[in-house]
């Protein structure tokens, strides 16, 4: 079970006496070394349990220890547990040492079936006054007193045969969900991540969530002014941000809400800066699933956000922040209202990760001094609560409360540990790795840096520093900064010329290995993370273009992928280097691409076994070239998924995903577009609505898209998703012969069974109809079922009619029936008087 369930058990059950307790301490005069009584108090959960199955039990005193403080001050140090077995044998748990309050647990396992006895034990203690806190303790006129021995009653523990079973896990949802999820559905954290921005997200590998598998856009809306100009200016595009001012930054996600910087449209000169910047324009916060704005700041900027799960005596749970970085000085605004929250001053400058509980950590080199440092944001002891005592906690948790709302606070104290550096370290981090990335799991475990030593070159070259002689690579403990190991690289390496110039581009812990690349070469060589030993190498070389600094890579899934400006996606084994696929990215039409016929690329992010890739350039021409996509490939096999026009700016490619949805800016139009799985909707209609038996019915209905961009459209099958798309937000003609999603029909029989008529096919407009007869009399329900795709989430509808027997012939209907042969009879009978008339007329004339 996990600590902070039991943490959080002791202290409902502690604080209950702390008051009391401490009041009378406080309040003794006597002088020390008296005697006080303890009374002493046990318990085991649950009770009755199965047979080898976990139990806590907890035992503790009516004291605190009068001297303990958060973490400092005595604890109780004679705790015992005796066991009584269903067999008569015994069994003794202890000495246990208390929490600040005077509680400890125990795990136990009881390993047969029947009655345990279990009791706590308390032996006395005289307090000694161990580990005082730096500014006294309220309690140190009890240093000397004895504590007297104390037992408390016997428990019996009931073991069953028949183990508990765990509370029952949620499923995964199977249609359209919407945040905030039930916190008791913890099954749910593997698909609802956030997106923190920088650093939270090391290399653009996601974690917890979904990675969309087709283009379906979910809203589109504009960042600013953007797309074709027009008129006298012919085909020129508005300015996208390309030098150095990135228009889309950074963004962050949060409980399903994306925050982003609303830009200008350049930069302007900020006198508290004292040099050229983005003029502060506003931080607004939409709905990551609709678009819709939540709330609009126009005095705030952001940089990165913050989940930070806090733990300690008094608080558990998350708290999310926003921040903004002014040099030194860290700004925190509250991620739900964007209000200020507190300020950080003297940050240290240099390598930024989160931390397990997501604490803002910062690991600061300095060669010349010879030091490493770790900086902690949750360890500045003023952002706790009550005793703000400094430097009383490594985790910030003196106070036992969080309490940053608004301060200003000095950040120097925030450092947990400096050491000096081992000899021959040099150079700078690389990284700071932390293990379990894909498994969401952020606890650092290494520092890997290098050095790379070169010798004088002339010019000539692109993008790269001067050939390297050798170099060196050195990986640290992350917890305490000791060296693990060092290795000097001499060039030049397996398999490659002389004259190469090298650097560190990649490392993964789950693979174990670090990549180092040569520009020139355009290959890898892989080496081992646990002591730096050679794994292979070198690759083929890449494209020529991959020579630029334009080259991205990441390590994901057990591949390595690579790409650059030679438009060529390549996937190499992480184990053995072998290529495994290659994926082009052609250019169809005569120099639209200018580099090699491929449109450049860049690895955007990954997610769920799929890599997105991009196209553009540094400085992209005006006109932008035309055909370049937002591409989704499949890791495993190198296949291409889906793609969207979509054009990059250098300075303005920062995508993020969470909960399943892709968020990118277009620099094509400058809209922020969120591309994942919509909701939809089914309609169904039946007529007419009573027939008579052996007649048929028509089955009508419409599937639609029910996302905010295009509410109301069709549902279209997946395979035609990319064309549509296009139709619908990018001013594309409407794409011909397009299908819409399966539906299966069904009837609810009058006897209450369900049977199934037909799978249907909606049209491109989204309708499906199909003609049936019911098999028997009485009243039948028509159920729609959209089982949803990888477009849309599921929808359903249904609606009724009615079936009758052929009425019997009533006396009415035969009276009616009649009425012809009647009229005819009485015809003939005038006819045949007249007739008759007639005859005798014509005799008495003769």
């Amino acid at each position: 079970m996990r600590k902070t369930f039991l943490s959080a058990v002791m202290i409902s059950l502690g604080l209950c006496i702390l008051a009391s307790t401490m009041a009378a301490a406080i309040n003794s005069v006597s002088a020390a070394g008296r005697s006080w009584p303890t009374f002493c108090f046990c318990t085991v959960a649950p009770n009755p349990v199965g047979v080898n199955q976990q139990v806590l039990i907890y035992v503790w005193l009516d004291k605190c220890p009068p001297t303990a403080t958060g973490p400092w001050g005595d604890r109780w140090e004679k705790l015992y547990i005796d066991i009584i077995k269903p067999d008569g044998t015994k069994e003794t748990i202890g000495p246990l040492t208390s929490d600040p309050i005077g509680f400890a647990y125990t795990l136990y396992t009881p390993n047969m079936v029947g009655t345990y006895k279990i009791q706590g034990r308390f032996e006395g203690q005289t307090l000694e006054g161990k580990n005082l806190p730096p500014t006294g303790s309220m309690g140190a006129a009890f240093i000397g007193d004895y504590y007297q021995p104390s037992k408390s009653r016997v428990i019996e523990l009931t073991v069953q045969k028949e183990p508990l079973q765990p509370y029952p896990e949620a499923p995964l949802p199977n249609r359209y969900w919407t945040r905030p999820i039930d916190a008791r559905y913890h099954s749910w954290s593997k698909i609802s991540g956030n997106w923190m921005g920088t650093p939270a997200v090391p290399l653009r590998l996601a974690a917890n969530t979904a990675g969309p598998e087709t283009s379906h856009i979910l809203w589109a809306k504009p960042l600013t002014i953007g797309g074709l100009v027009g008129g006298d200016f012919g085909a020129v595009s508005y300015y996208t941000g390309n030098a150095y001012e990135g228009k889309w930054w950074p963004p962050v996600i949060i409980n399903g809400i994306l925050y982003y910087n609303q830009y200008p449209s350049s930069m302007a000169y900020d006198e508290k800066m004292g040099r050229a910047s983005y003029y502060m324009t506003g931080v607004r916060a939409v709905d990551l699933r609709t678009g819709e704005e939540l709330w609009y700041n126009p005095n705030i900027r952001i940089d990165f956000g913050q989940i930070f799960q806090y733990d300690s005596m008094n608080q558990h749970g998350a708290i999310p922040y926003l921040w903004r970085v002014e040099g030194a000085t860290y700004i925190c605004y509250d991620a739900w209202t964007g209000r200020w929250f507190c300020n950080i001053t003297n940050v240290p400058t240099g390598t930024r990760i989160f931390g397990p509980k997501g604490e803002i950590l910062i690991y600061v080199l300095n060669t010349a001094r010879r030091w490493l440092a770790l900086w902690n944001s949750s360890n500045i002891w003023q952002l706790t609560g009550a005793y703000d005592i400094p430097g009383a906690a490594p985790n910030g948790t003196a106070g036992q409360m969080w309490r940053p709302f608004n301060k200003v606070v000095d950040g120097r104290t925030g450092y947990v540990w400096n050491k000096t550096l081992p000899a021959g370290i040099d150079g700078s981090i690389n990284y700071v790795l932390p293990s379990g990335l894909i498994e969401g799991k952020a606890n650092p475990q290494v520092i890997i840096g290098s050095v790379f030593r070169t010798n004088y070159v002339g010019p000539g070259y692109v993008g790269v520093s001067a050939p390297t002689t050798n170099f060196t690579v050195w990986c640290l403990s992350a917890k305490d900064g000791s060296l693990l190991w060092k290795k000097d690289y001499i060039a030049p390496l397996q398999g490659a010329p002389d004259g190469l110039t090298y650097s560190l581009v990649a490392a993964d812990v789950n693979e174990g290995i670090f990549l180092i690349w040569s520009a020139q070469a355009r290959q890898y060589w892989a080496f081992s993370l646990k002591d730096g030993s050679f794994l292979w190498g070198p690759t083929e070389p890449e494209d020529e273009w991959d020579f630029t600094v334009g080259t991205s890579r990441i390590i994901a899934y057990g591949k390595v992928l690579s790409c650059g400006y030679g438009g060529i996606l390549y996937c190499y084994d992480a184990k053995t280097g072998k290529l495994l696929w290659t994926y082009e990215a052609k250019d169809p039409y005569y120099l639209e691409a200018k580099w090699t016929g491929r449109y450049p690329l860049e690895i955007a992010l990954v997610a769920e076994g799929k890599v997105y890739v991009y196209s553009g350039e540094h400085s992209p021409d005006n006109p932008a070239e035309r055909g370049a996509y937002l591409r989704c490939i499949e890791i495993e096999t190198g296949k291409e998924l889906w793609k969207l026009p979509f054009y990059f700016s250098h300075w303005a490619r920062n995508p993020a995903i969470a909960d399943g949805i892709f968020v990118y800016m277009n620099a094509y139009d400058l809209r922020i577009y969120a591309i994942g799985k919509g909701p939809s909707a089914t309609e169904v209609t039946v007529s007419p609505k009573v027939v008579v038996k052996g007649e048929s019915v028509l089955i009508e209905g419409r599937v639609t898209d029910q996302s905010p961009g295009a509410k109301g459209t069709p549902a279209i099958a997946d395979e035609y998703m990319d064309q549509w798309m296009e139709y619908l937000y990018m001013q594309a003609p409407a794409p011909m012969n397009v299908k819409g999603v399966d539906v299966l029909l069904q009837a609810r029989k009058p006897d209450g069974s369900i049977i199934d008529i037909a799978t249907v096919t909606c049209d491109g407009d989204g309708r499906f109809s199909y003609l049936w007869t019911p098999p028997d009399d009485g009243t039948y329900t028509i159920m729609a079922v959209f089982a949803g795709s990888k477009s849309y989430w599921p929808s359903y509808a249904e609606t009724a009619f009615g079936v009758t027997s052929a009425p019997p012939a009533s006396a009415a209907a035969i009276q009616a029936s009649m009425q012809p042969l009647a009229i005819a009879l009485l015809v003939l009978v005038v006819i045949a008087i007249v007739i008759g008339i007639y005859n005798v007329y014509a005799i008495k004339k003769k």
